[in-house]
C-alpha cells in the first residue's frame, strides 16, 4: 500500500504546511483547495476567495471596487469549503476504516483455524493427509449438500455421533479456510482504494466551483501557485539539505509532497444512523455482532460486508452522504470487534457446541396442548350480533 519511492526525510507535513503558509495568498489559497483533504482552508482564505469571485453583473466590463453581499458569498464558499472536505475525508476514511475492520477479522479468522486444526489433530485424530486434502478442496467444496448428507447418514443410524462430529467439524474447518481467503482479497482491494483516493488532488473544476471562477482563469491560477509552491519547497529543502552534501537527483515534489500527506492518520467523522443497510440501527447492530463473531451464514456474510462497505446513492441522502451509511456501519463493526477478544480455548468451545449433534429428542416438535377455545363475553356476543345485523322473520315463514 505505501509508495515504492520514499519521499526526502526532511520532507514533513509539517514542512509542506509552513512552505504553503508562507506563499502569496493567491497561491495559498490554490494549494490548499488542491490538497484539501490533508489541508485546513482558514477563514482569511474563505473570505479572499469571496472577494475574489467575479460579479456576473459586470463580466462585460471592469469590476466593482466594493462589491456588495460579501457575508452571504464569504458563507457560501465557507459552506462549499466544508461540504468538498467532508466528501473527500470521508472518501478516504471508509477504505481505511475496511483496513482496520479487515485486520480483526483477519486475526480472529487465523485463530479460529488454528482452534480447528488443533481439536481435529488432538481429540479427533485426523491424519495430515486428511486435512491437507481439506485445504486443496476447500475452495471449491460445497457445504449444504455434505451437511445434508451427514444429516441423513446419522438419522438412519448410518453414522455415529463422534464419525458426525467430526466430519461436520472438518465441513466448518473448509468455511473457514473460504472465509480467510475472502478477508484477504478484500484487504487487498481495500487497500488499493485506500491508495487511489489519498494519492490524488482535487479537480480542475472541484477547485472551479469552491472559488467561483471560470477554468480558462482557473488554469492559469493553478500553473503560478504549483510554480511558487514547488520553488519554494524545493529551496527549503537545500537549506536544510546543506551546501556540503552531495547534491541530490531531481524529484517530483508534487508527488512526495501527496506521497508524505497520504501518512497522515485519517480524519473520524461524526456519522448518525441513516437508514438504507437496515431500517433500524439495532438491526443493524444485531448483524454486524453476528457477522463479527463469525456465526453469520456464508450465503449471507458476502452479500453483507458489500451492502455495509459501498457507497450508497439515494434520493433521499444524496451524493453528499453517500459515504457516511458504510462510515457508520463499520465504525460500529470496529467498536464490536474491539470489545470481543476470545481466546483459543473459548474458540475450541465455540466450534465443538456448532458443530456438535443434536439430541434427536431436540429434533422432535414439542407437544402443545389443545388450547380450548375462549368464550365470549356478553359484549363481544353484541358486537357480533350487531355486525351480524337482525334476523328478517318474514324469510322464516
Amino acid at each position: 500500500m505505501t509508495p515504492a519511492v520514499a519521499a526526502p526525510a526532511s520532507l514533513t507535513s509539517e514542512c509542506i504546511a509552513s512552505v504553503v503558509e508562507h506563499l502569496p495568498v493567491q497561491s495559498r489559497v490554490m494549494i490548499r483547495l488542491l490538497l484539501l483533504q490533508y489541508l485546513d482552508v482558514p477563514q482569511e482564505d474563505v473570505q479572499f476567495i469571496a472577494e475574489d469571485q467575479p460579479d456576473s453583473r459586470f463580466l462585460a466590463g471592469g469590476q466593482p471596487q466594493h462589491k456588495q453581499h460579501a457575508f452571504a458569498a464569504a458563507v457560501e464558499v465557507a459552506d462549499r469549503v466544508a461540504q468538498y472536505s467532508r466528501f473527500f475525508r470521508q472518501k478516504r476514511e471508509r477504505p481505511w476504516l475496511q483496513i482496520e475492520c479487515l485486520k480483526k477479522q483477519t486475526a480472529l479468522t487465523d485463530l479460529t483455524i488454528k482452534a480447528a486444526e488443533g481439536l481435529l489433530a488432538s481429540k479427533f485424530h485426523v491424519e495430515p493427509s486428511v486435512m491437507r486434502e481439506c485445504r486443496d478442496a476447500a475452495a471449491s467444496a460445497l457445504p449444504k449438500p455434505e451437511i445434508r448428507r451427514l444429516e441423513r447418514a446419522r438419522a438412519q443410524d448410518a453414522v455415529t455421533d463422534d464419525e458426525y462430529h467430526r466430519q461436520r467439524l472438518l465441513i466448518e474447518y473448509q468455511a473457514l479456510l473460504r472465509r480467510r481467503a475472502k478477508q484477504r482479497r478484500r484487504l487487498d482491494n481495500a487497500e488499493q482504494e485506500f491508495e487511489r483516493s489519498g494519492l490524488s488532488p482535487l479537480q480542475d473544476h472541484e477547485v472551479a466551483h469552491i472559488w467561483g471562477i471560470p477554468m480558462g482563469s482557473l488554469s492559469a491560477r493553478k500553473v503560478k501557485a504549483l510554480s511558487h509552491y514547488l520553488a519554494a519547497l524545493d529551496a527549503r529543502l537545500e537549506r536544510e539539505r546543506g551546501t556540503a552534501d552531495p547534491p541530490q537527483e531531481r524529484r517530483d515534489l508534487w508527488r512526495d509532497t501527496i506521497r508524505v500527506l497520504f501518512k497522515k492518520p485519517c480524519h473520524r467523522s461524526v456519522v448518525h444512523f441513516i437508514p438504507g443497510i437496515e431500517r433500524t440501527e439495532e438491526a443493524l447492530l444485531e448483524k454486524l455482532a453476528a457477522f463479527a463473531d463469525g456465526t453469520m451464514p456464508e450465503a449471507v456474510e458476502s452479500n453483507f460486508w458489500s451492502l455495509i462497505t459501498r457507497i450508497h446513492d439515494s434520493e433521499h441522502s444524496g451524493p453528499w452522504n453517500n459515504h457516511a451509511r458504510a462510515i457508520f456501519a463499520l465504525q460500529r463493526l470496529f467498536a464490536i470487534q474491539a470489545d470481543s477478544e476470545p481466546t483459543l480455548d473459548d474458540l475450541e468451545e465455540s466450534l465443538l457446541n456448532a458443530t456438535k449433534p443434536k439430541s434427536k429428542d431436540e429434533d422432535l416438535p414439542a407437544h402443545q396442548p389443545d388450547e380450548a377455545s375462549p368464550e365470549l363475553s356478553e359484549q363481544a356476543l353484541g358486537v357480533l350480533n350487531a355486525f351480524a345485523g337482525e334476523i328478517d322473520d318474514k324469510r322464516t315463514h
